[in-house]
């Protein structure tokens, strides 16, 4: 027997967001925006998928309650996987899903996915099935060191395989979520190349000069890597010579380097750059004064490093990114799909460092379909993404800056905060117009929110033509009980919602 559920529908808005402590997150809304319900309007979203929310089942005892937390809002229903873990760990992890009500009809959902019951108790995955189409709401686990590998390795593979288990039962899949990893080298700020003998991935031309700083090493075993800035700075050397000397003349570059800029001695001004223009460094030095003294710096440019760099991922659980990037094989990463030449679209900084300030962050999260859906997702022309100017293409990093602090309207602390108050950029609540840069139509890309919301923003993609009824040719099985169902709507736990507004009947005195 199929699900009653809703028919086909114009265009599906799925927006995902890591909100790193929903509690928190909602009260801005609330102070923004009146309520959560005036917010996902103003965002046009069908689906909105939290992780993170850090919220316990005993928190949604009374209507009141339920309302104050978001959980029961007009015009979406909303369902929530928890932590159901004692003590401390209970307030952590936890997903949550809203759908807009006139596509909820006949919906069911279960935190447990798995039948494994350390992964489903802490309340990293949301099932939600509407009879033809299946989302699944993650928040993978963070690798603390390579022992953590096996285990997020694991959950990975679960995933999968339920993922391949929906699909065998006639259902198209989404899965989305933050994955705690990236998969492609220009989803990550900051590369690291591997240190062989202190030689730059093993290149005997590559000696780090007077070897590593170890303090500046990542180690995974008995391999080390380092930070591909770090590495070009280890790599250079200088020349100082005159303009007219036949030193200059005769100067050449180190084994396995090149001359990268020419310097004034004195003002310590560029004079030339490598890839900075046509004209050669003798051609800028043959106009100056003989006696000047200048800087010749040779080292290995960036861009040759880059084609060894991998990402933190990569080195700290590489079986991790490559079970996750065979896997896009088969499912489809929306943005990438998309956006494939975008620079420097991340979704998540360290906040309390400033790091969405300067754009130095990463893509941890993601919306995943199937071949089924690939054929209805929108396919956003990247000069469409937050941050591009008649003068600067979308898919540069400069327009990637400008979409993470809003052309620079979003200001970094004066310093790093240490607090607990989020630290990073600040709320700038006063200014609803900065505020209001996050709604746009929709559309397959990333939504940039307020700073103070998250450390993580929300991806979003975008549906059309989707049929959420199984096809009346087509006998797709229920999977998900009502109970289970009830499990991720606690409240309704309650004989019905009417008896919230019902007064307890105090005794008749004698």
């Amino acid at each position: 027997m199929g699900i009653d559920t809703v028919r086909a529908v114009d265009q599906l808005h799925v927006i995902s967001w890591n909100t790193a402590g929903f509690s928190r997150t909602h009260e801005l809304i609330k102070s923004h925006y009146g309520d959560l319900h005036t917010f996902l309007r103003r965002h046009r979203a069908d689906v909105f998928c939290v992780q993170e929310t850090r919220m316990k089942a005993s928190m949604f005892s009374s209507l009141a309650e339920c309302k104050q937390l978001g959980a029961i809002t007009e015009g979406y229903e909303s369902f929530w996987a928890f932590n159901e873990q004692k003590g401390v760990a209970g307030g952590t992890c936890g997903v949550a899903v809203w759908v807009r009500k006139d596509l909820a009809k006949g919906i069911r959902a279960t935190q447990k996915v798995f039948k494994v019951d350390d992964f489903d108790q802490e309340g990293r995955c949301l099932l939600v099935d509407w009879g033809s189409l299946a989302l699944f709401n993650v928040y993978v686990p963070v690798l603390k060191g390579p022992e953590d590998q096996p285990r997020k390795l694991k959950f990975l593979e679960l995933l999968r395989h339920k993922v391949e288990e929906m699909q065998s039962a006639g259902k198209m899949v989404i899965v989305c979520g933050d994955f705690n990893l990236t998969w492609r080298p220009k989803d990550f700020h900051g590369l690291y190349v591997k240190v062989v003998e202190d030689c730059v991935c093993g290149k005997t031309e590559w000696r780090l000069n007077g070897g590593p700083n170890r303090s500046a090493l990542l180690t995974r075993g008995q391999d080390s890597w380092i930070r591909l800035g770090e590495a070009q700075k280890a790599l250079q050397s200088e020349l100082l010579v005159s303009a007219a000397s036949a030193e200059l003349r005769a100067a050449r570059p180190p084994d396995g380097a090149e001359l990268l800029r020419v310097v004034d001695a004195a003002s310590g001004a560029t004079l030339w750059m490598k890839g900075g223009g046509a004209s050669t460094p003798l051609e800028i030095v043959q106009g100056l004064d003989g006696a000047q003294q200048i800087r010749l710096q040779f080292g290995v440019p960036a861009s040759d490093l880059a084609a060894h760099g991998q990402t933190y991922h990569s080195v700290m659980e590489p079986e991790c990114v490559e079970f996750f990037s065979k896997w896009l094989e088969t499912l489809t990463d929306t943005f990438a799909a998309c956006h494939g030449t975008a620079e420097r679209r991340f979704t998540c900084w360290m906040q309390r460092a400033n790091m969405r300030y300067s754009n130095k962050g990463s893509r941890l999260d993601y919306i995943l379909c199937d071949q089924r859906l690939l054929k209805l997702l929108v396919s956003t022309k990247t000069s469409q993404l937050a941050g591009a100017t008649a003068d600067e293409e979308a898919q540069t990093p400069q327009a990637a800056w400008n979409a993470a602090t809003h052309f620079g309207r979003w200001h970094g602390a004066h310093q790093v905060q240490k607090g607990d108050d989020g630290g990073g950029l600040s709320l700038q609540q006063d200014d609803m117009r900065l505020n209001d840069s996050q709604f746009r139509a929709p559309h397959t890309g990333i939504l940039y929110t307020p700073p103070k919301y998250s450390d993580h923003v929300p991806v979003s993609a975008v549906f059309e033509g989707l049929d959420l009824a199984p096809q009346a040719s087509v006998s797709v099985p229920v999977l998900i009980g009502s109970e289970d169902t009830r499990g991720t709507q606690p409240w309704t736990s309650q004989a019905t919602l009417g008896s919230f507004f019902v007064p307890s009947k105090r005794p008749k005195r004698s």
